[in-house]
């Protein structure tokens, strides 16, 4: 039975899958794992690759709807100062490309971000073409690079590749939490 369970999580659809859902719950560790496991041929580059784009992008997509939402929910006015909130959604509306494309690549950011362009209901469709040129740019660079890296020294490591591997994941956890702490995202 275990051998069963083992051999079908190395089904190449089943680790796409693995990789899209992750994307939505740890990003840049989804991207490190997609690659590596590229590198190492447990799954295409290209599939591993098209899993976290699409993964990366409804995930961003999915911030949007959630500020729909959000201006939907009346209690909130109670907590808002709503002339600032106009003078904000202004101000985003004037900066939008700007920042959609930089708050990528800033931890922290795309949710705030993302989130406010739906609740002031800015032009889904520029937001869609924004996040798409961002994501696929973003995810390109940053599987390419980890994957270039693992295809030098990945399949070198052997059995410790799969200690190694919830290291990193655990270290990017920890810079994130590390960035967020220092520029005050969370307090």
């Amino acid at each position: 039975m275990l051998e069963y369970w083992l051999s079908s999580i190395q089904h190449p659809w089943l680790l796409a899958l693995l990789i899209l859902l992750g994307s939505y719950i740890l990003e840049d560790a989804a991207i490190v794992f997609a690659a590596l496991l590229s590198a190492d041929g447990a799954i295409s580059s290209q599939l591993a690759f098209w899993a976290l784009f699409i993964g990366i992008f409804t995930g961003d997509l999915g911030l949007y709807g959630l500020g729909v939402l959000a201006r939907k929910v009346n209690r909130l006015s109670r907590f808002l100062d709503l002339s600032s909130v106009e003078r904000s959604g202004v101000w985003l509306e004037n900066r939008m490309s700007t920042t959609v494309l930089s708050v990528r690549i800033i931890p922290g950011l795309r949710f705030p971000v993302y989130t406010a362009c739906g609740f002031f209901k800015l032009s889904f469709l520029k937001f869609f073409m924004l996040v798409f040129i961002a994501s696929i740019v973003w995810t390109a660079f940053l599987f390419s690079g980890f994957y270039a890296v693992g295809v030098m020294f990945w399949s070198e490591l052997g059995l410790w590749k799969w200690i190694l591997l919830p290291v990193v994941v655990i270290l990017i956890m920890y810079g994130h939490r590390l960035i967020y702490r220092t520029y005050g995202v969370l307090k």
